[in-house]
């Protein structure tokens, strides 16, 4: 399995776009994350590497599964900013 690290200009790519989308009653933007893995077409393992790492960072925040797979993707406060200061590059 490959995990790719993130830089800090790289952080809010793909991996949490997507959860920019929609959000859970906490009004934080959400996703499943079996609708994560099919919109990036990466494998379980894949997407468990990159959320561990996204965690880490402070930028979502995972509801996991007993398969060690994540369930809910959740963005943090300092998701949101991340993708706000990406937009604005953008």
């Amino acid at each position: 399995m490959t995990v790719r690290m993130w830089t800090r200009s790289e952080e809010a790519g793909p991996q949490i776009r997507g959860c920019d989308r929609a959000g859970p009653s906490t009004g934080h933007p959400a996703l499943t994350g079996a609708k994560l893995a099919q919109d990036l077409a990466i494998a379980a393992e894949d997407l468990a590497a990159a959320c561990t790492y996204l965690v880490g960072e402070d930028l979502i925040t995972v509801d996991w599964t007993a398969g060690n797979t994540p369930a809910m993707v959740t963005l943090t406060h300092q998701g949101i900013r991340c993708m706000e200061a990406e937009e604005e590059r953008s």
